[in-house]
């Protein structure tokens, strides 16, 4: 039944406030919720799945193939520096972190500048480099990134080795 007020509009019954109540409990339910799922998600993204340890691999890979482009274009070399402390693959600005999850190893070329715990790969103006192998590992998973010394090439291999 739809009362009148007083300027003569049609108005809704008053049902005593009970949505304003149901709409609360449904805010408070989903806030609650929503924080069930925040404070789960770290549990649930522990390690490094399959998806970010084939995207550290291709992080690996696509920086290596930059500097190597970076020293032909500058006419300059241009350095790759792995630091096994920091667990770190830089090239300038360009980093790529080694999660604490993936063992890590680099079989650098003879060339290759090393001093404790970094090493130093060099990439000259003609596209050659000193070479090497980064080799990350992780339960069963392990890839190459393999960098041809002579021709700059870079390729990732899966799988043992």
């Amino acid at each position: 039944m739809l009362r009148t007020s007083r300027a003569g509009s049609a108005s809704r019954p008053h049902n005593g406030g009970s949505a304003g109540y149901i709409l609360l409990e449904l805010v408070a339910a989903l806030a609650l919720i929503g924080f069930l799922v925040v404070m789960a998600f770290p549990a649930l993204t522990q390690g490094t799945n399959q998806p970010r340890f084939r995207a550290l691999s291709i992080g690996t890979a696509t920086l290596l193939r930059d500097a190597r482009t970076s020293a032909i274009a500058r006419g300059s070399e241009v350095y790759a520096v792995f630091d096994r402390r920091r667990r770190t693959i830089q090239t300038g600005k360009h980093v790529v972190s080694i999660p604490t999850d993936v063992e890590v190893g680099l079989l650098a070329g003879s060339r290759c500048e090393a001093s404790g715990e970094r090493i130093v790969i060099a990439f000259r103006a003609d596209g050659s480099n000193c070479g090497g192998v980064f080799r990350f590992a992780r339960g069963d998973r392990t890839s190459r990134v393999r960098l041809n010394w002579l021709t700059g090439h870079v390729e990732i291999l899966q799988g043992s080795g």
